[in-house]
């Protein structure tokens, strides 16, 4: 499956590396998405700010970085707006070792859930649905990547395509029930540390 990200999850990683930036890009696209998902508009000029500061403690990004953030904000932005289910997660590929692409979907989902609730802090606004959606999201930081399995290498592998599966529609509906309805709004630029 070719990614619509312009750069591999590995070449994300070199990059964000060589530009000192903490988060892996997991973080980052999880971030972007909860953010969208939340109600905040597609204006990288307007949340450049708040990625930088969860992202890099408040630091410009390198312009190398910065305009591959603008590209991926674009890339997510589109692809959730389609509603085809085509919208897809930056992350290791399917031949990295499976403890790498549970935390890196860890990573991923807990960014998703502090960027959505940057924006969508009262959750009695949000339907009985995007609280669901929410705390099953919850639920999934809460995998314990080191937890030896009994299960094949097929049925482990299986599983996580199937809990991956779950966040991408967990995502969406999001996004669907949220982020459209309040797509017009200015990021709330508030730090969390």
């Amino acid at each position: 499956m070719s990614s619509p990200f312009l750069l591999t999850y590995d070449e994300w990683m070199y990059k964000l590396d060589q530009a000192y930036v903490m988060a892996s890009a997991a973080e980052v696209h999880g971030l972007i998405t909860g953010l969208l998902s939340a109600g905040v508009e597609a204006n990288p000029q307007q949340l450049l700010p708040v990625l930088q500061d969860f992202l890099n403690d408040g630091q410009a990004l390198s312009q190398d970085v910065k305009q591959h953030v603008v590209n991926l904000v674009e890339t997510t932005a589109k692809e959730l707006a389609q509603n085809d289910f085509s919208f897809s997660m930056l992350l290791p590929s399917d031949d990295d070792s499976l403890p790498e692409r549970l935390d890196a979907m860890v990573e991923w989902t807990q960014a998703f859930l502090v960027g959505f609730a940057v924006q969508q802090t009262d959750l009695s606004l949000v339907s009985d649905d995007v609280r669901e959606a929410l705390d099953q999201l919850s639920e999934v930081t809460r995998i314990d990547i080191h937890t030896t399995d009994d299960g094949s290498v097929e049925e482990n592998d299986e599983a996580y395509f199937l809990v991956l599966e779950h966040i991408r529609i967990m995502a969406l509906a999001c996004f669907t029930e949220v982020g459209q309805k309040f797509g017009h709004q200015a990021a709330a630029n508030k730090t969390l540390h």
